[in-house]
């Protein structure tokens, strides 16, 4: 079931992935038009997040665009089955139309970022409006599910930098990403896994969505491929101090 719109607001949502990642590089988080690419350097200072440390083995697993019943328990399940956790980056209309699934990423310990109420391209916007689309969010999760959010992803992963102080203001950290699953694209789910394990690098954050079932299809061989490889599974919290 497609919330917000049915399934031209999820249509337009997929295109609109395309759009900004048409382009751009597995391992490069992609940017609206008319919004900086930022380099590692500018990240710091805009205070956008891309990576973990470097040393050792570990990684970030996250997931935007939930929940969606039928998709998020399924990946729940891969990830409570093997003891690991990820970050998930809700947005706020879906857990006003699903909050007990919402509430079970909470309590079986996974982190829960915020990822604006109706998954605008924030650049597109008035400062007011993004205030807002992020606002409500955060006192939706916290009314709903008891909890508060700590990092911020924008939807596309566009921000620009003169952005940055809006949720900055609120308490979270931005954080992008290093490796892009592609899965929003539904390739397959030999293709989703075989990016996954091909670019998973120390301190990765890892782009997946809990969208599509070709998504969930694909968790447990991600999961396994990754823990064989010797990489050990932290959330984003755990893995940027």
């Amino acid at each position: 079931m497609v919330l917000g719109g049915g399934i031209a607001a999820a249509a337009q949502r997929i295109l609109g992935k395309v759009a900004a990642a048409s382009g751009a590089g597995v391992s490069a988080p992609a940017f609206a038009p008319g919004t900086e690419r930022l380099t590692s350097s500018r990240d710091d200072k805009a205070g956008f997040v891309r990576t973990g440390p470097t040393g050792g083995k570990r990684l970030a697993l996250t997931f935007d665009d939930g929940p969606t019943p039928g998709v998020t328990e399924l990946i729940l399940d891969e990830l409570k089955r093997r003891k690991l956790h990820a970050t998930f980056f809700m947005i706020g209309e879906r857990i006003a139309a699903a909050p007990d699934l919402a509430r079970r990423v909470v309590a079986e310990g996974h982190e829960v970022g915020n990822h604006t109420f109706t998954h605008p391209k924030l650049t597109t916007l008035a400062d007011d409006l993004v205030d807002a689309e992020i606002q409500k969010t955060q006192d939706l999760m916290l009314d709903r599910l008891g909890h508060t959010a700590r990092w911020f992803r924008p939807p596309y992963g566009a921000l620009r930098p003169s952005q940055a102080r809006i949720p900055a203001a609120k308490g979270l950290r931005v954080a992008l990403w290093s490796v892009d699953s592609k899965d929003w694209s539904q390739p397959g789910t030999d293709e989703i896994v075989r990016v996954v394990l091909a670019e998973a690098k120390p301190g990765a954050i890892i782009l997946c969505h809990d969208l599509h079932r070709q998504t969930a299809d694909s968790v447990g061989a991600i999961l396994d491929g990754l823990v064989n490889r010797g990489w050990a599974f932290d959330t984003l919290s755990t893995l940027v101090k």
